[in-house]
């Protein structure tokens, strides 16, 4: 997943010249990906309640394999994006089921866990540029054909799978639902910093004057640091709280953004970023499982509204980019990472007021 995931942005240029199609048309592939993965978010809220964890992850990993299978067969842009939305549809799947799993088993360090898991999707996406640089340009079928592999590869390991999700029902008070929403709306916003580094970051590099391998390299620098700072969040003693550890990460994160503007401090200050944002995803959903302990549901809802920023705001960007030029990205992305600090910050404080 954070192979394919990360491929996206390296693979601008190409599928731009490929398909004949402008840079910001090319971008839309982004948003191509989060459509099918905010579908298969919704669709898998409710399989999730009515069919065992194993047949859960063994379709939604058969639905990513045939999505790279179509975008390897791909002669034409529709068809093309037609295997990328298939690809996000199983992606979205995986996505919900794999964090879910995670963050509402019993144990103590379940943030420090479900870290290593979204360190393990960073670390795949530090392969991506690199694989793309160095032979998925030339030969993008053979790339994706070789995901729909390891995605067939897979399918005996989810036999280890076991168990099925908590969803109680109780009533939730009016207050409750404000406090969604909140949090709906930073994790968007979130997903949109992430995926629009991810996406724009290689194509700003290119424009400030570094070659499209290095570009590639600073790119998987990114999701090296996001990785690590996955997995060294991990350190962090058990009782700092989640909702520090967010709005930490999101100030720095916004302040690096604005160095990027720097011709020549981009490259680290993107870096710098993808190290702070690193722990922000798995930590807000601990912060809310906590706070609606046994009720699935309540984290549920966090990952459609993912998929919506990852849909909707590289889209946002790209419109920006055509508009005034490349060199707006890193500002554009530092308003994004400062409006979801603004909502975890409103949502911290609005649980601290309606605390009894």
């Amino acid at each position: 997943m954070g192979t394919l995931a990360s491929a996206y942005g390296p693979l601008l240029e190409q599928l731009a010249r490929r398909f004949n199609v402008s840079l910001a048309v090319a971008g839309g592939v982004l948003s191509v990906h989060f459509l099918g993965a905010l579908v298969g978010v919704i669709l898998s809220m409710r399989l999730l309640q009515q069919v065992s964890s194993r047949t859960f992850v063994f379709g939604a990993v058969a639905c990513l394999g045939l999505g790279c299978a179509g975008v390897a067969l791909a002669a034409s842009w529709p068809a093309f994006l037609g295997g990328v939305l298939v690809i996000g549809v199983g992606f979205g799947a995986l996505d919900i089921g794999c964090n879910q799993l995670v963050a509402h088993s019993e144990g103590t360090r379940r943030t420090a866990v479900l870290n290593a898991l979204n360190g393990a999707f960073a670390v795949g996406a530090v392969a991506g540029p690199i694989l793309v640089t160095t032979a998925g340009r030339m030969h993008l079928g053979l790339l994706y054909g070789a995901a729909a592999l390891v995605a067939v590869a897979l399918v005996p390991l989810v036999a280890g799978i076991s168990g099925r999700l908590p969803f109680t029902s109780r009533p939730a008070a009016e207050r409750s639902f404000a406090l969604f929403a909140i949090f709906m709306v930073g994790f968007a916003l979130y997903v949109g910093v992430e995926t629009g580094i991810g996406g724009w970051m290689p194509s700003h590099l290119e424009s400030i004057g570094l070659q499209s391998l290095t570009a590639a390299a600073f790119t998987s620098g990114f999701w090296l640091a996001l990785a690590l700072g996955r997995l060294l969040i991990a350190l962090v003693p058990a009782h700092v709280p989640e909702r520090v550890i967010v709005i930490t990460g999101l100030s720095a994160a916004a302040i690096a953004l604005l160095v990027a503007l720097i011709p020549g401090a981009a490259p680290f200050a993107y870096i710098a970023a993808g190290l702070a944002i690193a722990p922000i995803f798995p930590a807000g959903i601990v912060w809310l499982a906590k706070l609606r302990p046994g009720d699935a549901r309540a984290t549920a809802w966090l990952f459609p509204a993912s998929m919506v920023g990852g849909a909707i705001i590289p889209g946002g960007i790209a419109a920006v980019i055509a508009r005034f030029g490349i060199g707006w990205a890193p500002f554009v992305l530092s308003m994004i990472a400062v409006a979801s600090l603004g909502s975890f910050s409103l949502a911290a404080g609005y649980r601290q007021r309606v605390a009894p």
